[in-house]
């Protein structure tokens, strides 16, 4: 297993960005049980960002929950990547599909999904699932991706 050679942010002076989500922050490490079907669990709780249009914050929480391929994402440079959400404008729906599009790109997970709890605003909370899963998958392997995941969120359930 080779993690030394790609981690850049995790032990090292960090640069704290809140603007300009860049999926290159993104840092990888070699899936450690890449012949094992397994969960990784990832909550953000304090994720935040602005109303395209009124300029307001939103807040809410991001929780990622992948079945890796041959890579992990490193949880420092997920956080960095995160943040950068901070200050861009944009709808709920299309900041869970980005997340959801850039893990996707850097990790080629077997299957992943990306949930948004956001706080309600004008009496209304919005909550979108992006779901993504390897262009090979079989229906076998996706019912074993989503027996895992079950059994990974029945210890932590998001409040609805």
């Amino acid at each position: 297993m080779t993690i030394a050679p790609r981690l850049g942010a995790l032990g090292n002076p960090t640069e704290y960005r809140y603007n300009e989500p860049d999926a290159s922050v993104l840092e990888t490490f070699d899936n450690p049980y890449p012949t094992s079907e397994w969960v990784v669990a990832l909550l953000c709780n304090e994720f935040t960002t602005l109303c395209p249009v009124t300029g307001q914050p939103d807040y809410g929480r991001i929780r990622v929950d992948y079945v890796p391929g041959t890579l992990c994402v490193e949880s420092k440079s997920l956080k960095l990547y995160l943040m950068r959400f901070r200050n861009e404008g944009t709808f709920h729906e299309a900041c869970v599909n980005r997340v959801a599009d850039d893990l996707c790109a850097r990790l080629s997970p077997r299957y992943l999904r990306v949930y948004g709890d956001f706080n309600a605003r004008g009496g209304i909370a919005i909550k979108p699932l992006a779901v993504r899963s390897a262009p090979d998958l079989s229906p076998a392997e996706e019912g074993r991706c989503l027996a895992l995941l079950s059994q990974a969120t029945a210890f932590e359930r998001l409040p609805g």
